[in-house]
């Protein structure tokens, strides 16, 4: 018998992928609640905070960065320029969310306060590295390889290189203030740099790898299943590992809960195969999710920085009136109430914004 082959020389799997839209729409709604965990109660480390920084962690910023890579290889929109332009855009989005989560607020408790520490954290937090920041860089990334015509064997050269070059400049801290901020952008020299990109660029690299692959795919049932094959024995090696040479899996609970921000080659290898393992989970059970559930995540998908931006600008106002004291019960009131706001105001804006945009393509006399 003659098995087909798993991927054709042309793009044969184009269009909308479900399980990619699962997957983000429950890194949204993961996300947000680590978010509100992580700003509203006091963290400590328990069984609840451990499994909340799991599905806020591995699951979460790296199936989107995962995603966007895979969704660069889609769009229709990914010629150099167009990929450049949505870099500048989305780094002005990333300092204009700065400034409004968290130099307004500091400075309104500087009113309030008179205290000048809350001024200096509102400028150091205006040039703080989010994942905005870190994704404007990684479209002109793609916009530059673009230009250079990189081959897949290009990109995989350029994660080794990247991931070398992370661990060399893993203790280098320029003193500078300046130096230090711009750095911060690159690797993690200060602690209002959550997304260097070199730590981060494994995961979008991975995912555009991953889309060449999916795009190509003939079955896509036999692709998840080895990627499950594959990723799930690499799961266990370091499960065995880590029960191995700890007794138990705390360091892998290390990466979840303090070294997420600012790890190197064998956490991205580790995160990686995390989210491979995961998007073929998703693929094996989006069919049998309820409908209604699906058009929410696909429309959250369709809305991820919109709702990013708006739930972090609630969050950022929240503080100024709230303690960082809320109970759990609390916590996930608080957390499915700035879900459903964030999702009505990007929702209704974006509506907005299709309406303003199609009057604007109107004939004058039409209007």
């Amino acid at each position: 018998m003659v098995v087909k082959s798993l991927f054709a020389g042309e793009r044969v799997n184009q269009g909308r992928q479900l399980e990619l839209d699962v997957a983000k729409g429950l890194a949204i709604v993961f996300m947000v609640l680590v978010h509100c965990l992580e700003t509203l109660t006091p963290l400590e480390e328990t069984a609840s905070a451990y499994v909340i920084e799991f599905l806020g962690g591995p699951l979460s910023a790296p199936v989107f960065m995962f995603a966007l890579g895979v969704g660069i290889v889609y769009s229709r929109k990914n010629t150099p320029s167009d990929l450049a332009l949505r870099g500048v855009q989305t780094l002005v989005l990333a300092y204009l969310l700065n400034f409004m989560r968290d130099y307004l607020p500091l400075m309104f408790v500087y009113l309030r306060t008179g205290d000048p520490d809350h001024v200096r954290e509102g400028v150091a937090l205006l040039f703080g590295v989010d994942i905005l920041p870190f994704a404007g860089l990684v479209f002109l990334f793609f916009a530059a390889t673009s230009k250079l015509n990189f081959k897949p064997l290009h990109y995989v050269l350029a994660g080794i290189i990247m991931a070398g070059a992370n661990i060399l400049l893993l203790n280098v801290v320029p003193q500078n203030t300046v130096l230090n901020v711009l750095s911060g952008s690159f690797w993690g020299t200060n602690e209002y740099s959550w997304f260097p990109f070199l730590t981060w660029i494994m995961y979008p690299l991975a995912g555009y790898l991953f889309g060449l692959l999916l795009i190509r795919c003939t079955d896509k049932k036999r692709l998840y299943t080895r990627a499950l094959q594959i990723s799930l024995p690499i799961l266990a090696l370091f499960a065995i590992n880590a029960l191995l040479r700890d007794g138990d899996l705390s360091s892998l609970g290390y990466l979840i809960m303090h070294a997420y921000y600012h790890h190197t080659a064998v956490a991205n290898v580790f995160i990686i195969t995390v989210v491979l393992a995961w998007m073929s989970a998703m693929y094996f059970w989006s069919s049998h999710i309820p409908k209604l559930v699906t058009t929410a995540f696909q429309r959250w998908s369709k809305n991820i920085t919109t709702l990013y931006f708006v739930h972090w600008v609630i969050l950022g106002w929240a503080l100024v009136f709230l303690e960082p004291t809320l109970t759990l019960p609390w916590m996930f009131a608080f957390f499915v109430a700035l879900l459903i706001v964030s999702d009505v105001i990007s929702h209704s804006y974006l509506k907005m914004k299709y309406r303003l945009a199609a009057r604007r393509s109107l004939p004058y006399i039409a209007r």
